[in-house]
């Protein structure tokens, strides 16, 4: 049984063919997706540095502040969690939530089935039988304001996050936070976490993205096409004009490969791009929100200043 849609296989037959790449969306999807991305959050989350442990202590940190600036009225908010993985990247929120005794609904939104069970499993051990609405939507291929909005019909709040650095994943950022933004009104709130660059550690980046694990979760759908990792060698590079890690795999040999019924023949040496992450600074994150019709409420970066926060509400205009 294929894991992909009939939409999802033609738009995956049409990145390979028409630009060389495999979008990292799909990833996530299936039992493997699911498993392999768990296993890089726990490793990243227990480690000292990384994105996950990064964003973990600045949220912990700031968290009150960024509460403090939500409505003093309100009484129960959705916590939408956009790609929202095994949830563990949600809990500093739904704690502080819970200790200030505001109900919350929790909402993972996923292109992935799998990764919606596996956050709504983990977040149901951690804080008991938490009322969910499960969002099974691909973010990248339009605004979800029919979801948004009927959310609060019991006259609740939303709280959009967007965590992990998964803005920098996107080959069109501004298209996907404009999504996000054609899907809130002048109530809702958005807070996106973001790993900063630091020329001085570039090295130190890298090193996250060239190991075992990491690629294990990035061959994930390669070999559902039937590419080999014995046939292909993996690539990890840093783009110096683009500011962002690019990873690839080039194929040792003709690779004969099947996106459900359709088959078809990479050749010898081509290049697949398999993902990127790009890295900002504060004023490259402020300035690309703001162009696509958002306004900073708070900007919060940690004191090595690799992890910023961005608590941000759709700019109105009149």
């Amino acid at each position: 049984m294929s894991i992909f849609t009939r939409a999802q296989e033609a738009e995956l037959i049409t990145a390979v063919q028409g630009r060389g790449e495999i979008p990292l969306k799909f990833v996530y999807l299936g039992p493997k997706g699911a498993i392999n991305w768990d296993n890089i959050v726990q490793i990243r989350s227990s480690t000292v540095s990384g994105i996950n442990s990064e964003e973990g202590i600045l949220l912990q940190e700031k968290i009150s502040a960024f509460l403090d600036a939500l409505p003093k009225n309100m009484r129960k908010i959705n916590i939408i969690d956009i790609g929202c993985g095994n949830g563990y990247p949600v809990f500093p929120v739904l704690k502080a939530l819970s200790d200030r005794k505001i109900k919350f609904r929790y909402v993972p939104l996923d292109i992935s089935q799998e990764m919606i069970d596996l956050a709504v499993k983990n977040i149901k051990k951690e804080f008991g039988n938490v009322q969910h609405k499960d969002i099974l939507f691909d973010f990248e291929q339009g605004n979800f304001a029919n979801i948004a909005y009927n959310l609060k019909s019991d006259r609740s709040y939303n709280l959009f996050l967007y965590f992990g650095s998964t803005l920098g994943n996107q080959p069109d950022m501004g298209r996907v936070l404009s999504n996000f933004r054609d899907s809130m009104d002048a109530n809702d709130y958005m807070l996106i976490g973001v790993q900063l660059s630091n020329l001085a550690k570039i090295d130190e980046i890298l090193a996250h993205y060239d190991v075992k694990y990491t690629a294990d979760f990035l061959y994930h759908i390669p070999e559902v096409m039937g590419i080999s990792k014995k046939d292909t060698s993996y690539n990890v590079i840093w783009n110096d004009l683009k500011n962002q890690v690019e990873i690839r795999i080039q194929l040792k040999n003709d690779q004969k490969v099947k996106i459900g019924q359709y088959q078809f023949v990479l050749k010898k040496s081509e290049r697949i791009f398999l993902s990127r992450s790009v890295k900002f600074t504060s004023w490259t994150l402020t300035k690309l929100l703001t162009d696509v019709g958002f306004r900073t409420e708070i900007l919060a970066t940690d004191k090595a200043n690799t992890y910023t926060l961005s608590m941000v509400q759709p700019t109105r205009y009149v």
